[in-house]
């Protein structure tokens, strides 16, 4: 992680804290990007839990009838490589660590599981035109997007001052791009 990278985190996540957006605004921008990208919403999709500091996608989490889910604590370790499990609508989830998000009590699956969905959110602290997207430092999510079938979109949610024109931040060859953005103003589809 460079320390430019760092910097520009610490900042993101101390504006974060006067951030607020319902689920709702997520919801209908996600709606309006898949529409736009063609993918049913029915389909399945690979979502995350959000932390108190990341825009609250539960709205979409709970409209989904089948998402995977990110699984992030196994027997009470913090798992290293990415992991996902299978979560249907309506079912409740379950924290094994108050320090990580909620994630589902099905049994637990590889970054592989990935190339079942048809379209990927992702959590990020900042996206720009380009697709690039800046996220927590782990690298989590740019190894388990490497798991998805071509031609899969990934789309990321931020709030709306962190959708920008161009990175502040250094973009590492490892960094996956996205294909669309949601924030809770708008659903947008990223160019080439």
């Amino acid at each position: 992680m460079s320390k430019g990278k760092a910097l520009i985190r610490a900042d993101i996540r101390r504006a974060r804290r006067d951030h607020h957006a319902l689920a709702e605004d997520f919801l209908e921008s996600w709606r309006t990007v898949l529409a736009e990208l063609g993918v049913s919403t029915s389909s399945p999709a690979a979502l995350f839990v959000p932390t108190s500091s990341e825009p609250d996608v539960m709205g979409i989490v709970r409209e989904c009838r089948r998402a995977l889910l990110p699984v992030l604590v196994a027997n009470g370790s913090r798992l290293l490589e990415p992991a996902w499990g299978w979560h249907e609508g309506g079912a409740s989830l379950v924290q094994p660590d108050p320090a990580w998000p909620a994630q589902p009590d099905t049994p637990i699956l590889g970054a592989d599981a990935l190339a079942g969905v048809d379209v990927v959110l992702v959590p990020a602290l900042a996206v720009d035109q380009r697709g690039n997207r800046l996220g927590q430092g782990g690298g989590w999510y740019d190894r388990a997007l490497l798991e998805r079938r071509a031609g899969v979109a990934v789309v990321a949610a931020v709030f709306d001052a962190e959708f920008v024109d161009e990175a502040t931040w250094p973009v590492e060859d490892h960094d996956c791009r996205v294909d669309a953005v949601i924030t809770p103003s708008a659903g947008v589809i990223l160019g080439g």
